[in-house]
């Protein structure tokens, strides 16, 4: 359990002032002419605040500079002639180096006066401190380690425990991964007892070690990464008790700043994770075995990063060829599996930054936004054999062949109706009246004149009719047989299961952010994608290169769902008329570099992404690589938004309607030969009998 007591802060300005002065006499008269100089440069009469008659201040933070010597203090808690012990030794010492520290307390028994120092602190102060007792359950530090920073700055622990105790704590922590670059320990040893800790950190673990040499004496060891990439601990100062107060003398800081730290990583060798994925990385292989990365987006950042932050990288790709993440058997795959293990310093080549990924790595910013996409084959254009019908649907033509049979008859009526009280009989018979609306229909005359008003009302509205019908058609029939009309195209996730319907197959890269997704989904349109993938024979439709996704969309139906850059340069690569891209996207992904858990380089690659990001350089690379694709990509003749010369395939149903009335005309002409003959045969029998019997 942990347990919050107040530290103190301050110390009285009087008594720092007559404990300086005094140390100050005592350097002069002992002939220590550096100390004396330290003392009078740091001006402590001058940081002295204008009102002392309130609470006691701080005289301002003392920054332990190159060779530059700490006065003594005089605690609160102590008297002249006593020495502090080693906890209040190191929360000094950490007062000075780092005024706005974040105090955690790890202690054992191994440590004589820790519970007294705990006691004298537990009322009254200006500071909190979380303190954790020493237990073979080392679960409550992981919760600690792993909670999220609820301040700015970083976490120091201060470690007080036997050298069997610390060693099982910083072998825990690297078992389970729980490096920090927001988590600083210091630690207090004896003699070389710090030897067995250097060869179990591991970079991540930021350590400063206070080796005690006497009951008064502390070396002062900080790690940080040799150019072989193994932690190695060097000396950074020192720091002695005396009866008025430590006094410490440094060399370089004691926490240093990481920023600074690896502003120049002198030449040391990065191996880094990728795969060969253009448009963000390309490798090629030498004769050797090597990979060499030759160009794409990730490799100018690499580039980039390396010329800034002077280092070399070696390119390595997993054995599974996958991006990876944590799987369900609780294994790592893929490139993220590589950097987890720590076989990789980072990885990148198009990784999207996902929360369970997020468990077992760390990752930078992003530095690149897109969506997924749906790729599928352009849709085929249309059979144009009936184009001449394309203007209306078939309730439409349905409603004019309904239309244009009704109107003969019910003309054909009227006028019966008409001559109960007119003196002249009708002049006109059904099939006159309906062959001469037909003849309105198609732009042609009609030849029925007509002196009844009523029947005139009819056909007035018959040729509005007939008006409105030319016009939409001949306006719509122009612009349909001028412009190429295609098949319906896939256009976001909702067309997808009307078109495995059709016989379409759906495809994506296999162990990836996209396949994780839809398999993990558990309602709505995700869930229902998922089910339409070719489970049964996995090797359909789960890949392990986008290559051979867009390979299967010229072969059959197949739709490829692929992040949108990768996508187009795929497409521009074999030509960019052949695809059909969604309007719909979906899934907003970022990418970013996945490092070791706690690298302590994370901050400055998230500086030196930043700079790239505002500089537009990734953007302009982006560009560049898709300009190279289209360059050796095939040229191809789109048709899809150019007009074209009405054509004989445009006008295939137009003769078939006229072979078709001819063909109706023949029948006819049949029918009417046939029915001609019979009649005058059985006119001839008729005939024949009354010659025969004239009487009858």
């Amino acid at each position: 359990m942990s347990t919050t007591y107040r530290l103190p802060l301050y110390f009285s300005h009087l008594a720092r002032l007559a404990m300086v002065l005094c140390m100050a006499d005592s350097a002069g008269s002992n002939g220590d002419p550096e100390f004396s100089q330290v003392i009078a440069s740091t001006n402590v009469l001058s940081r002295l605040p204008n009102n002392t008659h309130g609470s006691p201040h701080l005289l301002g933070n003392i920054v332990l500079h190159r060779h530059q010597l700490v006065p003594p203090i005089l605690s609160a808690n102590h008297s002249a002639g006593e020495v502090a012990g080693p906890a209040e030794a190191m929360v000094s010492l950490l007062k000075y180096a780092v005024p706005d520290t974040n105090l955690y307390l790890l202690y054992d028994d191994s440590h004589a006066g820790v519970n007294d120092f705990l006691r004298r602190h537990q009322k009254g102060e200006e500071r909190s401190t979380t303190v954790l007792r020493y237990s073979d359950n080392l679960i409550p530090l992981q919760e600690v380690l792993t909670r999220p920073p609820s301040h700015t700055g970083t976490r120091h622990i201060l470690l007080l425990c036997s050298i069997r105790h610390t060693q099982q704590i910083f072998q825990y922590v690297s078992k389970h991964n729980l490096e920090s670059a927001r988590v600083w320990w210091l630690t207090v040893v004896d003699g070389d007892a710090w030897r067995p800790l250097q060869r179990l950190l591991r970079e991540g673990t930021q350590v400063t070690l206070a080796v005690r040499t006497s009951l008064t004496t502390y070396r002062l060891l900080t790690s940080t990464v040799a150019s072989d990439g193994l932690p190695r601990f060097t000396l950074v100062g020192t720091w002695q008790l005396h009866p008025y107060g430590p006094v410490g003398q440094m060399n370089q800081p004691l926490v240093p700043d990481l920023y600074k730290r690896y502003e120049n990583l002198e030449g040391r060798e990065i191996v880094v994770a990728a795969n060969d994925n253009l448009p963000f990385i390309g490798l090629r292989k030498l004769d050797d075995g090597r990979l060499v990365a030759h160009s794409g987006i990730d490799v100018e950042i690499l580039n980039t990063l390396s010329q800034f932050l002077n280092f070399t990288y070696r390119v390595v790709s997993p054995p599974d060829g996958q991006w990876g993440g944590l799987l369900p058997d609780g294994t790592i795959s893929g490139m993220i599996g590589q950097v987890a293990r720590r076989e990789v310093h980072i990885a990148i080549c198009e990784i999207t930054i996902t929360g369970s990924r997020e468990m077992v790595v760390d990752f930078t910013t992003p530095y690149y936004l897109e969506s997924v996409a749906l790729v599928s084959r352009a849709p085929a254009e249309r059979n144009r054999a009936f184009a001449v019908f394309s203007p209306f649907t078939k309730q439409v033509w349905l409603g004019i062949a309904v239309s244009t049979l009704a109107i003969g008859p019910i003309l054909a009526a009227l006028t019966k109706m008409m001559a109960q009280y007119v003196t002249w009989p009708p002049l006109h018979q059904t099939s006159d009246y309906s062959f001469n609306m037909y003849r309105s229909l198609v732009v042609q005359s009609n030849l029925i004149v007509s002196r009844n008003w009523p029947i005139r009302f009819v056909f007035f509205f018959w040729y509005l009719f007939c008006f409105c019908i030319y016009a939409m058609y001949s306006g719509t029939l122009t612009a349909v047989l001028a412009l190429p009309a295609f098949e319906k195209p896939i256009d976001g996730l909702a067309d997808l299961p009307e078109a495995a319907d059709h016989g379409f197959t759906l495809g994506v890269v296999r162990d990836s952010s996209i396949e994780f997704i839809f398999k993990e989904a558990q309602t709505g349109i995700y869930k229902k994608v998922w089910s339409l993938f070719n489970h049964e024979d996995r090797s359909q439709s789960f890949f392990k290169y986008p290559d051979q996704g867009f390979e299967k969309i010229t072969e059959k139906k197949f739709v490829f769902l692929n992040p949108q850059l990768s996508s187009e340069l795929r497409a521009t690569q074999r030509g960019r008329e052949n695809y059909y891209f969604s309007r719909e996207t979906f899934y907003p992904q970022g990418y970013g570099v996945a490092c070791n858990r706690g690298a302590p380089f994370l901050p400055k690659l998230n500086q030196m992404l930043a700079y790239m990001m505002e500089a537009g350089l990734i953007l302009q690379w982006r560009v560049h690589q898709i300009m190279k694709a289209s360059e050796n990509s095939p040229r191809g003749d789109s048709k899809a938004s150019r007009s074209s010369a009405i054509t004989l395939k445009h006008l295939q149903a137009t003769f078939f309607v006229l072979v078709l009335g001819f063909l109706l005309a023949v029948i006819m002409l049949g029918v009417e030969v046939i029915t001609i003959k019979l009649w005058l045969s059985k006119a001839a029998d008729s005939f024949s009998m009354e010659q025969i019997c004239p009487t009858i």
